[in-house]
């Protein structure tokens, strides 16, 4: 069960790799816009990484998409808390409320961002796929991790541009030692409809040996997820999620979602990328995080996917 005091630090070990990490998605849906407020506290090596990343279909990379300030280790401030911190590179993160608000906020000359979000339904810790504490797939992002879908306002000022950000979208928080290493090839697909009454978030990881693994057309099965539908939540006991197609360059473009919940309700979800942003934010890890348009209960839904590889498996892939 998530408690309020979840988004805090969570205080007592002295394990040097002790992560906690959090990120807010944000969408312009009809400028194809996919964005993010991403950060992590090593709260035992007095270290934060966080910043800002945004991107549509004319850049695709760090260096050319429409802005990315994220990487640069900076010193943890010693009044910090997991929600309520300013960095040196004028990312600054506030808790309204625990559970149910924040304010985030960043400023450089080339952007400012000044956003809310605020919760429309209440987070959901994994379930099915492992235990809370470990599940499935997913042990060396950390031992504690939740998900929770909301709705984020606010504008974002880019060169000369101004964009209004107005749509639902979830944010997560994870916590526990995050050592170096691998993890399978995966996925993360979520999508949250208005007033949070719908929505999804499925984790699945293939089980294939490396050297067996097509990367399209195989079902990779759940880890742990959930779906929403009419206000109620259900933990799917089971589900499997398919690339259905890659273009030349490796990039998914469509998706497939398919399995079951508690209640015995069918979760189905085919998702149509709209652009992608080539994130290696984790030195073992390559990740393409694509805006993605869902037809999901019967209608159109905007949300993510994320699509990472192991990097030796995405070298192999991208170069084959």
């Amino acid at each position: 069960m998530i408690r309020p005091q979840d988004d805090s630090f969570h205080r007592g070990s002295d394990d040097p790799y002790w992560n906690e990490s959090a990120w807010f998605g944000f969408t312009v849906p009809d400028k194809l816009i996919n964005g993010w407020v991403y950060f992590y506290h090593r709260p035992n090596m007095n270290f934060s990484v966080g910043g800002v990343a945004l991107w549509d279909p004319s850049g695709e990379y760090p260096w050319n998409c429409r802005y990315y300030d994220w990487g640069q280790p900076m010193a943890l401030p010693p009044d910090a808390d997991m929600f309520d911190f300013s960095l040196d590179n004028g990312l600054t993160v506030a808790c309204r409320e625990p559970l149910d608000s924040f304010a985030l906020g960043y400023s450089t000359d080339g952007c400012s961002v000044d956003l809310e979000w605020s919760a429309t339904a209440p987070p959901q810790s994994p379930g099915v796929g492992g235990s809370d504490e470990y599940p499935t797939g997913s042990e060396g992002w950390g031992k504690g991790h939740y998900t929770q879908p909301g709705h984020i306002r606010g504008t974002i000022q880019l060169g000369g541009e101004r964009l209004d950000i107005d749509t639902p979208h979830l944010r997560d928080h994870s916590w526990g030692p995050r050592r170096p290493g691998t993890n399978p090839r995966g996925n993360f697909a979520s999508a949250v409809t208005a007033e949070g009454r719908g929505g999804f978030c499925v984790y699945a990881a293939s089980d294939l040996p490396f050297d067996q693994d097509p990367c399209v057309g195989v079902p990779d099965p759940l880890s742990y997820g959930w779906q929403r539908l009419d206000g109620k939540y259900g933990r799917l006991t089971s589900a499997t999620r398919t690339v259905l197609e890659r273009d030349s360059r490796q990039r998914p473009l469509r998706v497939e979602l398919a399995g079951v919940d508690e209640h015995g309700r069918e979760l189905s979800a085919i998702g149509t990328m709209r652009n992608w942003l080539w994130w290696q934010g984790y030195a073992e890890v390559l990740m393409l995080w694509s805006l993605t348009e869902w037809d999901f209960n019967g209608g159109t839904v905007i949300g993510e996917e994320l699509d990472f590889f192991p990097l030796h498996q995405a070298r192999a892939l991208v170069r084959g």
